[in-house]
């Protein structure tokens, strides 16, 4: 059991995030954002400490790290940073998804409520499988990759680093998506898709 958390991220993913750290039995939940001030005349449901310089100054405090920052990049270079320091990145899955033991999940992973990981499939470091995604068997997600809500992956497909798929895209058995490959709400990806692109 996780005694003390320390959250990097207090917007509206990070609410999801507290939600599932809670569902996980973390017992005390603190958050820190660089827009401390500006998010704390919002409604959040969990303790903002401070911006992630105050973090900087109590990470003894604290026996387990996230990051719940929906840009993949800033993900990245916040995760990135905790493991310099090397400190202890967990991963937080939703007690209603449903993951084959026989997949792989990296750290720093969010997978939502009601996601589905089939056998064979390995998601890497910083991955957010969002709510009611599907990821057939033998897909692979790689590191710092958003899968969006609704999205449905069929088998044997690979999704590039810092990709982000919009929600409710739909992915041919066998397909290769790139890096940092963007798509629209509802996209039907039935060919190999090369870096960088932006698909509406």
């Amino acid at each position: 059991m996780i005694k003390n958390l320390a959250i990097i991220g207090a917007g509206g993913h990070g609410k999801v995030v507290g939600d599932i750290a809670l569902l996980n039995h973390c017992e005390n939940i603190s958050f820190f954002d660089d827009k401390v001030s500006q998010n704390k005349t919002n409604v959040f449901p969990f303790n903002i400490v401070g911006s992630l310089n105050d973090l900087k100054n109590c990470l003894n405090d604290f026996d387990a790290f996230f990051v719940a920052i929906g840009n993949n990049v800033s993900r990245y270079n916040n995760i990135k940073w905790l493991k310099k320091e090397k400190l202890n990145i967990i991963t937080l899955i939703h007690p209603t998804s449903s993951i084959s033991k026989f997949s792989s999940i990296g750290v720093g992973v969010c997978v939502m409520a009601n996601a589905v990981i089939n056998a064979g499939s390995l998601i890497q470091d910083g991955v957010i499988i969002n709510s009611s995604a599907s990821i057939d068997h033998d897909c692979i997600i790689e590191d710092y990759a958003h899968v969006s809500p609704n999205c449905s992956l069929s088998g044997n497909v690979k999704v590039g680093k810092f990709s982000h798929l919009g929600t409710g895209t739909i992915v041919h058995p066998g397909i290769k998506i790139g890096n940092n490959v963007k798509t629209a709400i509802g996209t039907k990806i039935y060919k190999d898709k090369i870096d960088n692109l932006i698909l509406k």
